[in-house]
Order: structure tokens, then C-alpha cells, then sequence
């Protein structure tokens, strides 16, 4: 990202990018979020406009509805990141997901990510055992 397309950002704009460009997640304090929509208090209609804003930058939070609590912690991710921004985008859709919802797709993307994931642990371990 060149630094004049930066300078042109929104700070929502520079959020989603930094998660999407960095490692795809970033644990933040509510507190922050507070502040940077602009208000002193983290009430209900805060918490709607700062998740509309995540939204808006194709930025998923976790838990899937932001604590009032500003000192909570939240773990916010990059939904256009292909890492691990794009697995927790997964587990999201699950955990929100109605269990009527007949769909497999979801799961069996994240279980084919986690066995990749799985499988390069296990590789590296081998590798550093024997190195």
C-alpha cells in the first residue's frame, strides 16, 4: 500500500487495512473502538454504529455482539485477509449460523483449513526435532 493512498484513509479505512495487510486479526479494547466512532461512553446505540462501521469495512469482530463494557477486550479480523482473518470469518459464520440451516459448505471449508493448518504444525515440528 503506498503511503499517499494511507494518507487518504478514514481511521475505519486504516483499521481494515492494517488487519487485512498484517497478520488478519488484532485483539483491541473496546474503549478504542469507543473513541474512534467518536463518543465518550460505550451505550447500545454506540455499539450499533461502531458494528455497522466494522461492517462497512469488511471487518468481523468477535464475540459476535461488541460488549457495552468499555475495558472488554474484542478480537476484530479482516474478512478479505486469506489467512487467518478468513478462518475466523469462518468460525463466525458458524457460530452464527441457525442449526437449522441444512448448509455444510462452512464447515467443510473450515475443517479443510484447520487440517492444513494441522498438518503444516506437525511438519514444522518434525522438521525442528530433527534439525
Amino acid at each position: 500500500m503506498q503511503e499517499n493512498e494511507w494518507a487518504g484513509m478514514d481511521e475505519w479505512a486504516r483499521l481494515a487495512a492494517t488487519l487485512k495487510f498484517v497478520k488478519g486479526y488484532d485483539a483491541r479494547d473496546v474503549e478504542e473502538l469507543v473513541r474512534l466512532i467518536g463518543a465518550q461512553k460505550a451505550g447500545a446505540r454506540v455499539i450499533e454504529r461502531i458494528e455497522q462501521k466494522l461492517a462497512d469495512n469488511n471487518i468481523g469482530h468477535l464475540p459476535t455482539k461488541l460488549p457495552t463494557d468499555s475495558t472488554r477486550r474484542v478480537l476484530l479480523y479482516s474478512k478479505e485477509h486469506v489467512g487467518l482473518g478468513y478462518v475466523l470469518s469462518l468460525i463466525h459464520q458458524l457460530a452464527i449460523q441457525d442449526p437449522a440451516d441444512g448448509e455444510n459448505a462452512t464447515v467443510n471449508q473450515l475443517e479443510s483449513l484447520l487440517n492444513s493448518i494441522s498438518a503444516l504444525s506437525r511438519a514444522t515440528a518434525r522438521s525442528e526435532s530433527r534439525g
